[in-house]
This record gives C-alpha cells, structure tokens and sequence, in this order.
C-alpha cells in the first residue's frame, strides 16, 4: 500500500514539475558584437558580428591588470611602489581619472583606477 501510494505521488508530482526548455534567440541584443565559447571544447557557441572590426575598449585594460599582476608576481614591482604621469598619459581621452603630467600614485591606486573607474590616462603610467 505504501509503494503504490509512493508511486502515486511521484507521478503527480511529475505532472506538475515540467521542465519547460527555453531557447534564447537573442543574448547579446544591447552588444555591437559578442562570442560566447566552451572553455573544454572551444566550439563557438554564440556569436553576432564576430569578425566585426571593433575598437578593444576593455579588452586593452584587462591586459594591462593582467601586466600588472604578473610583473608583481615575478617582483618587478610592488603594490607601494610609486609611478610617475607623463605628459602622454595626462593627455589621454575617454574615461580617466584626470591625472596631471608628472603626479604621483601607487601602483595600487593606479590599478583601483583601471579597474574601478576604467581610466584611460590611469594605464599609460609606468
């Protein structure tokens, strides 16, 4: 009785949990352009204008982070250590922090401004 009663249950609950499968039709539709590949097999599993020339952005700023983290890591610098603006630096456009020609800042500063606020003027100094 209690199998049957067990059986029953889960049957009905079978009914009522569906899973309904939903197909995504646009996934970058506020992005120029987007790639979406699989870490494991690096099948393109979503692209939109993907061999659209585009201007990097970010992508030169993720670089620089990861310059950064590796010349700290191989001692070449210290998160102390103090770096001067120069004059192409300060002229820099875009989003930047406004850095003037010959101010100093950490290497640590300098970073929360590149990651933080993605100042253009912050990843020309050093």
């Amino acid at each position: 009785m209690l199998k049957k009663g067990l059986c029953l249950l889960v049957g009905i609950m079978m009914l009522f949990c569906q899973v309904n499968v939903v197909h995504a039709t646009n996934l970058a539709s506020g992005a120029e352009s987007a790639v979406l590949i699989d870490a494991q097999s690096q099948q393109i599993l979503y692209q939109k204008n993907a061999t659209k020339k585009l201007y990097p952005a970010s992508t030169t700023k993720i670089m620089t982070m990861i310059l950064l983290f590796e010349a700290i890591q191989e001692k070449r610098l210290k998160w102390d250590d103090i770096l001067t603006c120069s004059a192409y630096a300060s002229s820099m456009g875009g989003s930047q922090v406004y850095l003037e020609e010959n101010e100093t800042m950490s290497v640590f500063e300098l970073f929360k401004c590149i990651a933080i606020a993605s100042a253009n003027d912050a990843k020309h100094i050093g």
